[in-house]
């Protein structure tokens, strides 16, 4: 099983850390990883102080797909000195020199072998720090030469989620609460679990079919949740009107309820809710808002 040793100044080694490792170069983008699952409330990223942490090495990414491969490695814990060959290209800082091998200090990591979960708790990655990191899906792991497992990672899709909202048209009196649902479903869509996503996606289509139809003289709505207020939309609005704002309001709404307890419990066929409803939920309530003339697609 591969071994890969990082030093303090960013260089990467490769093979037997007592043998004679190699320098990778040129040198990979390695970047802080941790297995997260679909059910999680919040997705908090790794840190390089936690036991057993981990790490991403990249070796592909499309920027246009989303789509990067690479392999994981843990942590072995502490650094030690590892016997390295001199690099013929670059400088390393050394202790010793003994056989035409040099002695390095380098964090250890060993090759990581992650598994698609078969259960309902969807595996996610998610990478870099708590001061920036990204959220992905494990799409597919295929074993390579080295015994390492080359993953497939899937990113999800934060640029263009939502549409650029006209907020002067958003009516005053209600705009502050739309303004609020929508800021914190897109820091929810950057940082948690598909279900508070789309938690997050049913309040915002609330607070935009409420103020809505208070700001078209429809008092009742007021106070009321999202399921009266499809219904209400419907009675309001003449036969087709409006209708793709009260059907993108009423899919937040249903998948809403499918990531509760009582509808797992009473419904037995449900499937569980995965990554691509959340991506889904957020669509819907980018189409609500443009649907309105309150927002465009850009």
């Amino acid at each position: 099983m591969s071994l890969l040793g990082i030093s303090s100044y960013g260089f990467v080694f490769e093979g037997d850390s007592e043998y004679g490792a190699h320098l990778v170069w040129p040198r990979p983008v390695i970047t802080l990883a941790k297995f997260v699952k679909v059910t999680d409330e919040a997705l908090i990223p790794a840190t390089e102080n936690s036991i057993g942490h981990c790490c991403f090495r990249e070796d592909f990414f499309d920027p246009v797909s989303r789509i990067r491969r690479g392999r994981f490695y843990q942590s072995t814990g502490g650094t030690t000195t590892w016997q390295v060959l001199q690099p013929t290209n670059v400088t390393v800082p050394a202790t010793q020199n003994i056989n035409g091998l040099i002695g390095v200090s380098l964090s250890g990591y060993r090759a990581y072998r992650p598994s698609i979960a078969s259960d309902d708790s969807q595996d996610m990655v998610v990478l870099g720090s708590t001061t920036a990191f990204t959220v992905w899906s494990v799409v597919g792991i295929e074993s390579i030469s080295t015994g390492e497992e080359l993953v497939t990672l899937k990113a999800r899709q934060s640029l263009g989620a939502l549409p650029d909202v006209y907020w002067a048209k958003v009516p005053a009196e209600h705009r502050h609460k739309v303004q609020e649902a929508i800021e914190k479903l897109a820091d929810d869509y950057r940082r948690a679990g598909p279900e508070s996503v789309i938690d997050r996606a049913r309040e915002a289509a609330t607070a935009i079919l409420s103020a809505y139809l208070q700001s078209q003289g429809v008092d009742k709505a007021k106070g009321r949740d999202l399921g009266d207020l499809v219904k209400i939309l419907v009675e309001h609005a003449e036969q087709h009107e409006q209708r793709i704002v009260a059907c993108a309001a009423e899919i937040s709404q249903r998948l809403h309820t499918r990531g509760k307890h009582a509808a797992k419990e009473q419904f037995d066929n449900l499937r569980p809710i995965r990554e691509q409803d959340a991506e889904l939920a957020v669509q819907c309530v980018g189409v609500m808002l443009c649907d309105l003339r309150w927002a465009d697609w850009k």
